[in-house]
């Protein structure tokens, strides 16, 4: 039987087209022949995540980008699609990261599966977080850094302006160093001979104090020694003489007790004892009579007659 026209060419289109389907998937690196599951993520900005990008866990490449979709419904977020092989058990706690790739800005998405929770179904949406990449850390860190950066500069700067300010005073004063520096150097050369001879002076000063027989220190020894004789004589004559009045005092002190001398009769003979005390009592009663009696005692006339007391 023969095959028309029509139906050579049908299947011809149909072969095509089929052969179409599974060569534009094969570059864009879907397998087809390949055991996979489809979950979603929703980003709010999907800016360097292509379709074909890599799916990691741990580093070991378990998926790939399927597609993107703007959702101009919901904020202008992403949905992409993820590819993953259907031995990775996923659950509900489960976090898709975006994440870079290196320093050339690659992108992939990295899944963090949690402990427990409930295993997710193909087709459920997972949770999606955005990794800052490393040109971005790198910017943040390199803020704080900037701007310490410029205080520096800043500080350096007013530190160059005050140097200059400083600079022609210290330039001055290094110049009068170097000036006197120079008269110094000249003086000294032109005295050598004279420093030289006072050196010599008192190298032969040093050496007659140093002398063993004239020195300093038989000198030193010979007015320790007139020293400690002139401290013996002047103990030894003080002891002496110490001595002599303390014997004094014992030999009246002696006296007194025996009832020897006046302080001895006085102090063991009450009979003086009691003649003083009239003697006192009587020249008290003698100047009573005296103060109220005067005339008794004194006799004085203008015209030297006597004036006579009747009695």
């Amino acid at each position: 039987m023969a095959v028309s026209k029509e139906i050579r060419i049908g299947i011809l289109a149909l072969v095509s087209g089929v052969v179409l389907y599974f060569g534009f998937n094969y570059l864009k690196g879907s397998d087809l022949f390949s055991n996979k599951e489809y979950y979603y993520a929703i980003y709010p900005n999907a800016e360097g995540l292509n379709v074909s990008n890599p799916i990691t866990i741990n580093g070991v490449q378990v998926g790939q980008v399927a597609g993107k979709t703007l959702l101009q419904n919901h904020g202008n977020h992403v949905l992409i699609t993820l590819d993953i092989e259907k031995e990775v058990k996923l659950n509900d706690s489960t976090v898709a990261i975006v994440a870079s790739t290196g320093l050339l800005g690659g992108k992939e998405i990295k899944l963090l599966i949690g402990k427990g929770g409930r295993p997710l179904d193909e087709g459920d949406t997972l949770i999606s977080q955005t990794e800052v990449d490393m040109l971005g850390k790198l910017a943040d860190e390199a803020k704080p850094l900037s701007r310490d950066l410029d205080t520096a500069l800043n500080n350096l700067n007013v530190l160059l302006k005050q140097f200059q300010q400083i600079s022609k005073p210290l330039g001055g004063t290094l110049q009068n160093l170097e000036n006197t520096s120079s008269a110094l150097n000249g003086i000294l050369a032109q005295n050598q001979a004279a420093i030289k001879g006072i050196l010599t002076n008192l190298n032969a000063m040093s050496s007659a104090l140093n002398d063993p027989q004239t020195g300093v220190k038989p000198l030193m020894a010979k007015l320790n020694a007139t020293g400690d004789s002139l401290s013996r004589i002047q103990l030894g004559q003080t002891v002496d003489k110490a001595n002599a009045s303390l014997a004094n005092i014992s030999k009246l002190l002696n006296e007194i007790n025996q009832g020897q001398g006046s302080l001895g009769k006085l102090a063991k003979n009450d009979s003086l004892y009691n003649n003083l005390n009239r003697f006192s009592a009587n020249l008290d009663s003698l100047m009573v009579d005296f103060r109220e009696h005067p005339k008794r005692y004194v006799h004085f006339s203008v015209f030297g007659k006597k004036d006579k007391t009747k009695k």
